[in-house]
């Protein structure tokens, strides 16, 4: 999409050029992120808020919690959904609210946009498997270690008053039983899944398609795919609706909207904001110019260092990272670079610091995308020393 050549004739082409890649970036963001994942991130983060129990959160993830449970409970959590750095924000800003540690809540928000089995195999099929696997066990080790910095750096806030709580909170437990509430949350899951294209291997028709005069063999098999995902998220939308119908009440179902829509209300305009600024760094920043690769052919502390830097300030996707990475291994990026910037480009970026601020202020922030690049360049570096 040419997005620049709409804004010429409104700010003039030196304008156009520099806010264009901006704009480009939020119009991509908005056509390949919005409805497939950040949509049902604000569904999932507004179940946590209402339905799941705050007990249990704390039990496994609360600041009391065994460290030995909490941090890899959160690190695996957070790598079985399938979300970006952004559209991690909105269950990141559930779980806080139910009353996990600090250091739990922010190994969440590492690992859940940095690793998950599409990437992996995705990683496995464009790089290799050794790479796959040595991003898998980083990926851990970095986000527990962040996540333990930040409970070192940052007292976990007290506990709300009693009858004080943001919303109304499912705790009879003896009135319904808890699998109702797991079933509800797989299906939101399941939902998450096939709409960032976790199934989609499975959906696309092969061998031959018929055609006619007015639609080609490829927009036949285009358009049986999206009729078959489009089926499928019907489906899945029937049986949440059923599991709502049957095990939950008409308050609960309107909270859970009217909590998912206050929170897609309050962060989604940061994250757009911060897309727009990493379009426009990554135009004053190509990471592709020859002259910059020259920073990263070997496995320098400087090199992952701006490995890191370039890539916690970069948008990339969880996905979109390994196709980054793989081009510019073939240009020459040494293999500790390369794992630095896959570990630091999706876990983090401008938009996702800047849509954190509100929820836990500045210096945790900004304290966290400074152990994300320490965290990340060390992780890199020792990667490239070993293999």
């Amino acid at each position: 999409m040419n997005v620049q050549a709409w804004l010429v004739p409104v700010i003039g082409p030196s304008a156009a050029s520099v806010l264009g890649p901006g704009f480009e970036e939020v119009a991509r963001f908005l056509g390949t992120h919005l409805i497939s994942g950040m949509v049902p991130a604000f569904f999932i983060a507004g179940a946590i808020s209402v339905f799941l129990d705050k007990q249990r959160i704390t039990q496994l993830m609360g600041p009391k919690a065994n460290p030995l449970v909490a941090y890899p409970v959160a690190a695996f959590t957070g790598g079985i959904l399938t979300v970006c750095s952004c559209g991690v924000i909105p269950i990141f800003a559930g779980i806080m609210n139910q009353g996990a540690g600090i250091g739990p809540a922010f190994t969440f928000l590492l690992a859940a946009p940095a690793i998950n089995m599409i990437a992996l195999t995705y990683t496995y099929s464009l790089i290799g498997p050794r790479f796959m696997v040595g991003r898998a066990i980083l990926v851990t080790v970095a986000a527990m270690t962040v996540g333990f910095a930040m409970k070192q750096l940052f007292r976990d806030p007290p506990p709300p008053p009693d009858g004080q709580a943001e919303i109304a909170f499912v705790e009879d437990e003896d009135a319904r039983p808890s699998w109702p509430t797991i079933l509800l949350f797989g299906m939101l899951v399941f939902v998450m899944l096939t709409s960032t294209g976790a199934f989609d291997e499975w959906l696309r028709p092969d061998g031959f398609a018929a055609h006619s005069a007015y639609l080609s063999s490829r927009d036949i098999r285009a358009i049986d795919f999206l009729l078959a995902k489009g089926l499928i998220l019907l489906t899945e939308a029937l049986l949440i609706a059923g599991i709502l119908g049957k095990w939950f009440s008409w308050k609960e179902a309107w909270q859970w909207v009217r909590k998912s829509a206050d929170l897609f209300v309050s962060i989604l305009p940061k994250i757009l904001l911060g897309i727009f600024l990493s379009g426009i760094l990554a135009t004053l920043l190509p990471l592709s110019n020859p002259r910059l690769m020259g920073l990263f052919e070997g496995n320098t502390p400087l090199a992952n260092f701006w490995a890191a830097f370039i890539g916690a300030l970069m948008y990339f996707g969880t996905i979109i990272g390994v196709n980054v990475v793989s081009t510019l291994m073939r240009f020459g990026m040494h293999t500790g670079p390369a794992m630095t910037l896959i570990l630091a480009g999706p876990a983090v970026s401008l938009p996702s610091v800047l849509a954190i601020i509100p929820l836990v202020g500045r210096p945790k922030a900004f304290a966290f995308f400074g152990l994300v690049v320490i965290v990340s360049a060390l992780c890199g570096w020792l990667y490239g020393i070993i293999l």
